[in-house]
Protein backbone atom coordinates (compact mmCIF):
# COMPACT_ATOMS: atom_id res chain seq x y z
CA UNK A 1 0.00 0.00 0.00
CA UNK A 2 3.08 2.21 0.28
CA UNK A 3 2.81 4.34 -2.38
CA UNK A 4 6.21 5.70 -3.98
CA UNK A 5 5.90 9.43 -4.77
CA UNK A 6 8.23 11.29 -7.02
CA UNK A 7 11.00 13.26 -5.64
CA UNK A 8 9.62 16.68 -7.36
CA UNK A 9 6.47 15.88 -5.34
CA UNK A 10 8.21 15.08 -1.71
CA UNK A 11 9.75 18.06 -2.48
CA UNK A 12 6.69 20.36 -3.41
CA UNK A 13 5.37 18.91 0.16
CA UNK A 14 8.65 19.92 1.83
CA UNK A 15 8.78 22.91 0.88
CA UNK A 16 4.68 23.39 1.50
CA UNK A 17 5.15 22.34 4.80
CA UNK A 18 7.95 24.50 5.25
CA UNK A 19 6.44 27.65 3.68
CA UNK A 20 2.92 26.75 6.07
CA UNK A 21 5.16 26.91 9.03
CA UNK A 22 7.18 29.97 8.38
CA UNK A 23 3.01 31.58 7.42
CA UNK A 24 1.97 30.28 11.08
CA UNK A 25 5.14 31.89 12.80
CA UNK A 26 4.61 34.60 11.04
CA UNK A 27 1.17 35.05 11.70
CA UNK A 28 1.94 33.94 15.57
CA UNK A 29 4.24 37.29 15.75
CA UNK A 30 2.28 39.51 14.18
CA UNK A 31 -0.51 38.56 16.78
CA UNK A 32 1.66 39.41 19.10
CA UNK A 33 2.87 42.49 18.20
CA UNK A 34 -0.93 43.29 17.53
CA UNK A 35 -1.83 42.61 21.38
CA UNK A 36 -3.60 45.58 22.54
CA UNK A 37 -1.78 45.58 25.89
CA UNK A 38 1.34 45.53 23.91
CA UNK A 39 0.44 48.33 21.51
CA UNK A 40 -0.35 50.58 24.64
CA UNK A 41 2.86 49.62 26.16
CA UNK A 42 4.99 50.19 23.17
CA UNK A 43 3.36 53.74 22.82
CA UNK A 44 3.59 54.33 26.01
CA UNK A 45 7.48 53.59 26.26
CA UNK A 46 7.40 55.72 23.17
CA UNK A 47 6.03 58.88 24.83
CA UNK A 48 8.32 58.60 27.73
CA UNK A 49 11.38 58.46 25.41
CA UNK A 50 10.27 61.41 23.22
CA UNK A 51 9.44 63.50 27.13
CA UNK A 52 12.73 62.55 28.29
CA UNK A 53 14.85 63.67 25.17
CA UNK A 54 12.64 66.80 24.78
CA UNK A 55 13.42 67.68 28.68
CA UNK A 56 17.20 66.95 28.41
CA UNK A 57 17.42 69.83 24.85
CA UNK A 58 15.52 71.80 27.08
CA UNK A 59 17.92 72.04 29.72
CA UNK A 60 21.11 71.85 27.56
CA UNK A 61 19.50 74.99 25.50
CA UNK A 62 18.39 76.70 28.84
CA UNK A 63 20.03 75.72 32.15
CA UNK A 64 20.08 78.67 34.06
CA UNK A 65 15.97 79.21 33.91
CA UNK A 66 15.83 75.34 34.95
CA UNK A 67 18.17 75.74 37.79
CA UNK A 68 15.87 78.41 38.77
CA UNK A 69 12.98 76.87 38.70
CA UNK A 70 14.67 73.98 39.76
CA UNK A 71 15.33 75.95 42.78
CA UNK A 72 11.80 77.75 43.28
CA UNK A 73 10.41 74.39 43.58
CA UNK A 74 12.83 73.26 46.04
CA UNK A 75 12.54 76.57 48.23
CA UNK A 76 8.47 76.04 48.02
CA UNK A 77 8.77 72.45 49.06
CA UNK A 78 10.77 72.88 52.16
CA UNK A 79 9.15 76.41 53.11
CA UNK A 80 8.06 74.67 56.60
CA UNK A 81 11.30 72.86 57.39
CA UNK A 82 12.91 76.57 56.29
CA UNK A 83 10.63 78.54 58.27
CA UNK A 84 10.98 76.38 61.28
CA UNK A 85 14.91 77.19 61.16
CA UNK A 86 14.46 80.69 60.43
CA UNK A 87 11.71 81.56 63.54
CA UNK A 88 12.59 79.16 65.72
CA UNK A 89 12.51 80.96 68.61
CA UNK A 90 9.28 82.43 68.06
CA UNK A 91 7.73 80.00 67.23
CA UNK A 92 8.54 77.98 70.55
CA UNK A 93 7.61 80.97 72.24
CA UNK A 94 4.45 80.69 70.58
CA UNK A 95 3.76 76.90 71.17
CA UNK A 96 4.29 77.73 74.87
CA UNK A 97 1.81 80.45 75.21
CA UNK A 98 -0.17 78.44 73.31
CA UNK A 99 0.80 75.55 75.80
CA UNK A 100 -0.34 78.15 78.97
CA UNK A 101 -4.12 79.20 77.15
CA UNK A 102 -4.78 75.53 76.86
CA UNK A 103 -3.84 75.06 80.62
CA UNK A 104 -6.23 77.74 82.40
CA UNK A 105 -8.97 76.94 83.45
CA UNK A 106 -12.45 77.96 80.77
CA UNK A 107 -14.68 79.94 82.42
CA UNK A 108 -17.72 82.01 80.97
CA UNK A 109 -17.97 85.65 82.00
CA UNK A 110 -20.95 86.62 80.19
CA UNK A 111 -23.39 83.66 80.46
CA UNK A 112 -26.54 83.58 78.23
CA UNK A 113 -29.16 81.00 78.08
CA UNK A 114 -29.45 79.06 74.97
CA UNK A 115 -32.27 79.64 72.66
CA UNK A 116 -35.28 78.03 73.52
CA UNK A 117 -34.38 77.65 77.46
CA UNK A 118 -36.90 79.23 80.10
CA UNK A 119 -33.74 80.79 81.89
Amino acid sequence: MTQVLPTDLTEAEARSRNARARLFGTLGRMQDKLNPMALAQDAVENVAINVARDTVATVRANPRTVALAAGAALLFLARRPLARLLVGGATAAAKASLKNRSAAPKTRTNARPKKGSSK
